[in-house]
């Protein structure tokens, strides 16, 4: 049995808790630790069996299913390196990710596979969790180093350059023990997921969290609207002592007024992570429902979760959380030189610990730019005070964070900039109430062009996902520039600020 490599998660479940329940699907069955831990030795068979080396990509697209964590165990006790995808990005957006990746081959299911079949890449169906005990090649763990790659997480899907975060395998269980430790969860708690597996805060967070612990993965589709009005009854219902959420879920709850609270007893707490949340939002949350909603901070580079919230009534709201298992500092730039600030005062976040990223994935230089003697830059603004609490004071970077996904707009410019009737496209994040931030385009036409707001995010859905696409677009004569030549985006912003734009 190996104890270095992620599928020790599903060894350890097994031998100490074999016939209980692992994954939970609500009206769809359940997967015991025994049949997880078995899954996955056979899954690592299979690999084996048709050339799989140590150190090969293996996608998984079959999101949100048992199966998915029987093939991510699988991969592991084989060596491979997983790489979650969501099946729902842009084909173009797919593409170049298979590229990036160039995987061993693709695990798909039924969902997944009519999205990948015209894409060439190799696929693998993954098997029913309830055949895991079914006939079939099992494989002894190979000897895996505990520094060695376990997990590639992409920042976004992109038609630019991917941005894979590389985990290592100590570093991800290094994880899952801390945000263990800092909530106090045992073999007795149970948690919901209701966030896609193929980030970072559902799947490491959230999951390989519950399962480390010995616990109960209730396991749903990510951002199911449907949902969320009988969420708490859910949780009720299967016992759940805890579940994370984003920005988006709470606001659409706190909409509601047709959902009331849990009843058990049982949900001690519910996290929230991914985008800023107010502290009045949190308040609100606690005040309707009666469950604290602890605020954290992470990055995908970071792990996921470095910063926590405790379990206090008189904590600071208005803080993301405390560092755990890791340190935080802010810094101001001088050119290539890092300058640490006092404590207290505002400069860009960065974080250092065990589980920071090994760097891009075939990306030097890309990572040489944030990750420099072990302190990774977050690009946000924020301070530390003296007793390490992390406040964040607003982004250095343009990222927009839209229902807890982010949005690179240099991506969205690029697209179109590519229609032949732009002269000049810029891309900025507008608050929203539910959302927390939409996407808009300020847009020069060029001479004599009538293009309109319809056929530019047509034209941006032939390559990008939906949600990338501008949800308003203005057109302008001219866009507003500093003395330099550069443009303002805080006056974009200004621009639908003053005026409507015209919805997409």
């Amino acid at each position: 049995m190996t104890t270095t490599a992620l599928d020790s998660i599903a060894a350890r479940g097994a031998s100490r808790s074999p016939d209980k329940p692992a994954i939970v699907v609500p009206g769809g069955g359940a997967l015991t630790y025994a049949e997880l831990h078995r899954g996955a030795s056979r899954f690592a068979g299979s690999l084996v069996a048709r050339g799989a080396k140590a150190g090969d990509r293996l996608i998984l697209t079959n999101v949100n299913t048992p199966e998915f964590f029987v093939a991510l165990f699988g991969a592991a006790r084989a060596g491979l390196v997983a790489v979650p995808l969501d099946p729902g990005l842009a084909a173009a957006e797919l593409r170049n990710l298979l590229a990036h990746a160039r995987p061993h081959a693709v695990v798909v299911d039924a969902r997944s596979a009519p999205v990948f079949e015209p894409l060439g890449a190799p696929l693998l169906a993954a098997h029913d969790h309830e055949s895991a005990d079914a006939p079939g090649p099992s494989s002894p763990a190979r000897t895996v180093d505990a520094g060695a790659p376990a997990l590639v997480l992409y920042t976004s899907g992109t038609t630019g350059t991917p941005r894979g975060a590389l985990h290592s395998h100590a570093g991800v269980l290094r994880k899952v023990e801390a945000i263990r430790a800092w909530f106090g969860l045992g073999e007795a708690d149970s948690a919901l997921c209701m966030l896609p597996t193929h980030f970072g805060h559902g799947l490491v967070s959230s999951c390989l969290s519950a399962l480390n612990f010995g616990g109960t993965l209730v396991l749903c589709r990510p951002f199911d609207v449907e949902l969320l009005p009988r969420v708490f009854a859910l949780a009720d219902e299967h016992g759940v002592t805890t579940f994370s959420s984003v920005p988006t879920i709470v606001r659409l709850m706190l909409r509601n007024q047709a959902i009331a609270g849990p009843r058990s007893g049982r949900l001690r707490f519910v996290t929230c992570a991914s985008a800023p949340l107010h502290a009045e939002e949190t308040a609100a949350f606690e005040a309707r429902f009666g469950v604290p909603l602890l605020n954290c901070y992470g990055l995908t580079e970071a792990g996921t979760w470095s910063a926590m919230s405790r379990d206090d009534p008189d904590r600071d709201r208005r803080a993301v959380g405390v560092a755990s298992d890791c340190q935080f500092r802010a810094i101001r730039r001088d050119g290539d030189e890092w300058t640490p600030l006092p404590t207290g005062e505002i400069g860009e976040l960065q974080v250092s610990g065990p589980s920071i990223m090994l760097g891009y994935d075939r990306d030097p230089d890309a990572t040489a730019a944030v990750l420099r003697g072990g302190w990774l830059s977050t690009g946000d603004l924020g301070s530390v005070d003296e007793r390490g609490r992390v406040f964040l004071a607003g982004r250095s970077k343009d990222l927009i964070i839209r229902a807890g996904a982010n949005i690179y707009p240099a991506e969205i410019e690029g697209v179109l900039l590519r229609h032949p009737d732009v002269a000049e496209a810029y891309v900025v994040g507008l608050d929203h109430a539910i959302l927390g931030e939409t996407v808009a385009a300020c847009v020069v036409r060029r001479k004599d062009s009538t293009v309109s707001d319809r056929d530019l995010v047509g034209h941006c859905r032939e390559v990008l996902s939906p949600y990338k696409c501008p949800e308003t677009i203005r057109f302008v004569d001219s866009v507003p520039k500093t003395s330099r030549g550069k443009v303002s985006r805080a006056s974009l912003k200004a621009l639908f600020a003053s005026a409507r734009g015209q919805p997409a």
